[in-house]
């Protein structure tokens, strides 16, 4: 059997067993396989094993694959450059600006400073990048929010209900530097995850905290060891005037992944 072939009868056995998209709400047939974190994300693509598949229909899926760029240049740029890196980084950028040259132009307008920042006893030079705002918000938050609807499925096995809302606030290597990173959150959630196969690691590429409680989730993401995204997922029950003012999605049938404007 060719590895084509191979593939798509892996994909046809995992969507007999996960049948319905988990991006929507869990009412709209699946026919694809997302992957979560993507491939893109890891340096020449080298992975310790392979990502988190949860399933997901054509609409859900369809696009993602510049957000996936996008997100992953960013935070490649403000990790710690080896020259090992260069090449795929610039692979990278070439395919963001066929994809996506809008979110290249922001990028590269974005101001970059060396800066030293002692971790784990050792100094080491981080780029403190400017971002454009408007990556947030075209680019980085909705790839954000995809994570935790893919994270939710994968650790609850269901989709976050309808009607939920999915809280996103970034933590860049600027907060990190300026010592704003959300340590204590860090300290507190219990749950840890990574991939990983043998003695090898995505810890310093991708890994993430996490504790889901009945009325509320909280999922931390660390990506390229620079940045970190907090992910809340809030039940429909919970009232809205509890939710803190920050980038808020929800999803459904009908639209998919969408953002939605918090109360005034």
């Amino acid at each position: 059997m060719g590895e084509a072939k191979r593939k798509m009868g892996k994909t046809a056995e995992f969507l007999i067993d996960h049948p319905w998209c988990c991006l929507c709400g869990g009412s709209v047939p699946a026919t694809t396989v997302e992957h979560a974190p993507p491939r893109v994300f890891f340096f020449n693509r080298a992975l310790p094993t392979n990502t988190h598949r949860v399933p997901a229909c054509s609409r859900c899926n369809n696009g993602s694959s510049q957000g996936d760029q996008v997100t992953a240049l960013v935070a490649m740029t403000m990790a710690i450059q080896k020259p090992s890196h260069q090449e795929y980084i610039l692979r990278l950028a070439k395919g963001v600006a066929n994809n996506a040259p809008e979110a290249l132009a922001m990028i590269t307008q974005g101001e970059s400073q060396d800066v030293p920042l002692r971790v784990d006893g050792k100094i080491d030079l981080y780029a403190r990048v400017e971002v454009d705002h408007r990556l947030f918000t075209n680019w980085l938050n909705p790839w954000a929010a995809k994570q935790a609807y893919a994270l939710h499925y994968l650790h609850l096995g269901k989709p976050i209900p309808t009607g939920a809302k999915v809280m996103v606030q970034w933590f860049t290597n600027a907060h990190v530097i300026e010592e704003q990173s959300p340590d204590e959150l860090l300290r507190q959630l219990r749950s840890y995850g990574e991939l990983r196969q043998g003695m090898k690691t995505s810890e310093l590429e991708y890994s993430y905290k996490y504790q889901f409680d009945p009325e509320i989730g909280c999922i931390l993401l660390m990506l390229h060891d620079s940045s970190m995204v907090m992910l809340g997922i809030f039940d429909p029950s919970v009232p809205e005037h509890k939710h803190l003012k920050w980038t808020m999605f929800t999803t459904g049938p009908e639209r998919g992944i969408q953002q939605v404007e918090p109360l005034p």
